[in-house]
């Protein structure tokens, strides 16, 4: 969680489980900040039914307010192909909103129009242009197949990309079996195409089998070692085992991770930025790949010796 009044630092904003709530739901969306989610996403989109998608802009507008500074606050909007989404953005755009969400892009227009859209919003409610950032959902093989162009051509309020599995395994006519064998093209070529487009990595989509905790656990480790930095969260429940599989180091990573980032910190004291440690090169990014680790790793909930 970011401190209280604190401005998000995107590079370093923890964003392992990104739990979703539907923006028509008072009583959820009341309870959804007790759970620990790393960000909170109020969803306009699938989990809103038709006739009350309109009437959801009003709870959720209402609803961004009151989380406070902890969790990353976003609404997911309609996707510009139904004609809501211009409406959405204008409805729940506020000082307190910290992003939205864009499904379905397939063009790199879509978010042209949204970075136009939030801009004239930000001017009506008085607030510095660029504040409410941008997550792109790359979902249809139309937009996997343009999605290097359209993250790379992004406006820079874009954060990063996330990886909408379910409505892209559909579409492919594909079960997601345990593993995900069907979704690694996929997968690879989202992680490349944001890291290729300077964004911070990618989050990845749900795990739809709640009660299956081993292959949550697996499937979130699988995920992360692609370069994937957090999940989709549909289920209270798979929050902290969430949260602890992007964070987690065995024994002997740790120490070993400690070790080269004690040295290379070390070294840079001294004005040196290249070391060798235990036998392995050291540079400024495999170092701060290994700081990034160990800052996952210490958000964990404290368990024993932290220092």
């Amino acid at each position: 969680m970011r401190e209280t009044g604190a401005v998000i630092d995107w590079e370093a904003q923890l964003m392992r489980a990104l739990l979703f709530v539907p923006g028509s739901d008072q009583r959820k969306l009341a309870k959804v900040g007790t759970f620990g989610a790393d960000v909170i996403v109020i969803d306009l989109e699938d989990a809103v039914a038709d006739d009350e998608k309109t009437a959801a802009r009003a709870t959720t507008r209402a609803a961004v307010p009151t989380y406070g500074d902890g969790p990353v606050v976003t609404v997911r909007v309609n996707g510009i192909e139904t004609g809501r989404m211009a409406d959405d953005i204008a409805a729940v755009t506020c000082p307190e909103l910290d992003a939205i969400m864009v499904p379905k892009i397939e063009d790199v227009e879509t978010l042209a129009a949204v970075d136009e859209l939030l801009g004239a919003a930000e001017r009506e409610h008085g607030m510095q242009a660029g504040s409410v950032r941008v997550f792109a959902i790359v979902e249809t093989p139309r937009g996997m197949v343009h999605c290097d162009e359209i993250l790379e051509r992004a406006p820079r309020r874009t954060v990063t990309a996330v990886f909408g599995l379910g409505d892209f395994s559909v579409a492919l006519g594909v079960e997601v079996s345990k593993g995900g064998a069907e979704l690694a093209y996929a997968r690879g070529r989202v992680v490349v195409a944001a890291r290729a487009a300077d964004m911070v990595p990618p989050i990845d989509g749900p795990y739809l089998d709640l009660a299956d905790h081993e292959g949550l656990m697996a499937e979130c480790r699988a995920v992360r070692d692609l370069g994937f930095q957090g999940k989709v969260c549909v289920y209270p429940p798979q929050v902290e085992p969430m949260q602890r599989a992007f964070s987690e180091l065995g024994d002997e990573e740790l120490a070993a991770t400690r070790r080269l980032v004690e040295a290379f910190e070390e070294a840079e004291g001294r004005g040196v930025a290249s070391i060798r440690v235990e036998g392995r090169f050291v540079d400024y990014p495999i170092y701060r790949l290994a700081r990034r680790k160990l800052d996952r790793w210490q958000a964990l909930e404290p368990t024993g010796d932290r220092a």
